[in-house]
């Protein structure tokens, strides 16, 4: 018998021995028992975590010769065909590869055919996420109402990739990556059955290494076997692996912490000379610095600030995602260490303020001190000195003049004192002293009430050429209104009876509203709009345009007879001068 390796050796046969899904193989299983099975499912998650292994255990529970069970026998032919892959009952569809209109249409017209050996007959779509667009929309319709005897089962990586039409027709399983401890309880597992003397890191250091695939997981430990025998040493998987210790990763980080760049990058230096994979190093050191941020956010002790800490793993995520893309992964590396150094010497703002709250905590009174008067001097000064001056007749209307003058620095002295008592409140009086004779004159002032009535009329005047400006359509008859009274909360504004039926349109109910609002605005205080018709009132007629004035008779004005052309071009100078010189005469030619 060929050789197996151990990820198809160890794959899975039932429920109970798929490993770290419990969820979804208990959620399966009461399905089953039930009888509540949906007509297609559809299982998500990364690689190598279970997903087409449980579709093949759910398979078995469904057309098993006791089934359908929770429990399925793997002896009968139903499940030994499954198990090997060849059951005509259960097709497998690479999605990657099939994944045109033709192919699933092919799909569709076999649904109509019975199962050859078991009660249903199962599609099992690994990839599904491949298919193109013309396939899925192919598969719509059957996918939502299949024959009974047709179940579909879809496995893929990338879910955010399937149609939502897709995903609404299916019951979606979303499976988890395996922690580490339990891939690593399962490797020992398998070194046990295969007689491999397995050491306890090497198989932690194989678990970290897989990132939560086990199938990742088996065939790393199927390679180790082939490399080192019966004996799998931890140092071992970290050469074959290129897997770097945890004491390089804690000394690495330890270095950056204390400032040393010379550690630092002989570290760095000394891993790529021993052909470590630097971008799982930059990984190991993202995963480092994450333990001690959870650590110290759980009341742990770290000498290095929560911020920097922040700031140093955003710092190597980004670096580790870099490296995929460049070939000199150590200059990345050396580099991105290089810009860690510079970003725990850098001060930030958090260091900032712990300093100054450090420091006002320290020697708060001295400042304080030295400020308060800095502060409240300007305020007090100026009612003070405008009391001082005897010769000023108006103090009130010049307050900053007094300001320049020698008497400052003498008055200011005695109210240091008031300044610097703990009730802020005492300078008040001071400022309200000077100005008592000038205030109870104009405060009353405004409060006169014949002055409402004139205030709501302008007020009116305003409203109407404003919204008769904005719409003259809807609101231009406004200009007509005449106010009358404003009394209770209530604006009376009267109108020509002839605008009633504009005052009842529909555009009046948000102009009303509009209205009292801008009422509101201006006057301070709720009011009411009220419009009044009246019969007395005449609407204004446009005037008519003046009519053109009859031009005006012209007199006659006698033209003078202008004079002879021939008789001006013989008096030029010019012409007599020639007629003179040539001894010529001028002849009249008739045309």
């Amino acid at each position: 018998m060929s050789y197996r390796v151990f990820a198809r050796k160890y794959r899975p046969q039932t429920f109970a021995e798929v490993v770290g899904q419990e969820h979804i193989t208990r959620t399966l299983q009461n399905a089953v028992n039930s009888s509540r099975l949906a007509q297609a499912y559809l299982f998500v998650g990364p690689r190598g975590i279970g997903k087409t292994s449980t579709a093949r255990i759910l398979a078995k529970a469904l057309n098993c010769e006791a089934g359908p069970t929770s429990e399925p026998c793997g002896k009968c032919p139903a499940c030994l065909e499954i198990a090997e892959g060849n059951s005509l009952d259960v097709i497998e569809i690479d999605g990657a590869s099939n994944n045109g209109v033709d192919n699933i249409r092919d799909l569709r017209e076999s649904t109509a055919y019975a199962p050859t050996r078991g009660k249903f007959k199962i599609y099992l779509i690994d990839e599904v996420h491949m298919l193109s667009t013309g396939a899925f929309n192919a598969l719509l319709k059957t996918l939502e109402e299949p024959p009974p005897h047709v179940k579909f089962i879809f496995a893929t990586t990338e879910a955010q990739k399937v149609p939502a039409t897709i995903t609404s027709r299916c019951q979606r399983f979303d499976l988890r990556r395996i922690p580490a401890p339990l891939i690593k309880k399962h490797l020992l597992f398998i070194a046990e059955n295969e007689k491999i003397l397995l050491d306890g890191d090497a198989a932690d250091a194989i678990a970290r290494g897989a990132e939560g695939g086990l199938r990742d997981a088996e065939s790393m430990l199927d390679q180790m076997v082939a490399f080192c025998g019966d004996h799998i040493r931890a140092s071992d998987v970290m050469d074959v692996f290129g897997f770097t210790p945890h004491e390089v990763v804690v000394r690495l980080a330890d270095s950056l912490f204390a400032g040393d760049a010379s550690t630092a990058l002989d570290s760095v230096a000394e891993q790529s000379g021993l052909g470590k994979d630097l971008s799982r190093l930059t990984a190991e050191l993202v995963s480092h610095l994450r333990d001690l941020l959870v650590s110290q956010a759980t009341g742990g002790e770290c000498a290095v600030p929560q911020g920097k800490l922040l700031d140093l793993v955003d710092h190597f995520s980004a670096a580790e995602a870099a490296m995929k893309w460049v070939s000199d992964k150590k200059l990345q590396l050396d580099v991105a260490v290089i810009k860690g150094l510079h970003l725990l010497d850098e001060t930030s703002l958090t260091d900032v303020i712990d300093a100054l709250s450090g420091l006002y905590n320290g020697e708060a009174p001295a400042p304080r001190m030295e400020r308060a008067p800095r502060s409240v001097a300007p305020q007090t000064a100026a009612p003070t000195l405008a009391a001082v001056p005897v010769s000023m007749p108006s103090p009130v209307l010049e307050p900053k003049a007094p300001i320049a003058s020698p008497p400052v620095e003498p008055v200011l002295e005695p109210l240091l004192e008031p300044v610097l008592e703990p009730e802020i409140s005492k300078p008040a009086p001071v400022v309200v002293r000077t100005p008592p004779p000038v205030v109870p004159k104009a405060t009353p002032a405004p409060t006169s009430s014949p002055a409402a009535p004139v205030d709501a009329a302008l007020c009116w005047e305003r409203i109407a050429a404003e919204f008769s400006k904005n719409s003259v359509i809807r609101f231009g008859w406004f200009r007509e209104g005449v106010f009358d009274r404003i009394e209770n909360g209530r604006m009376t504004v009267r109108f020509p009876a002839v605008l009633r039926e504009a005052g009842s349109s529909m555009f009046m109910e948000k102009g009303i509203k509009d209205i009292e609002a801008r009422l509101l605005q201006d006057l301070g205080q709720p009011t009411k709009i009220v419009l009044e018709f009246d019969e007395a009132l005449q609407a204004a007629t446009p005037e008519p345009d003046p009519a053109p004035e009859a031009p005006q008779p012209v007199e006659p004005v006698e033209e003078t007879p202008a004079e002879d052309p021939m008789a001006e071009f013989l008096n030029d100078p010019l012409i007599e001068k020639a007629l003179e010189i040539f001894k010529g005469t001028l002849q009249t030619q008739k045309t």
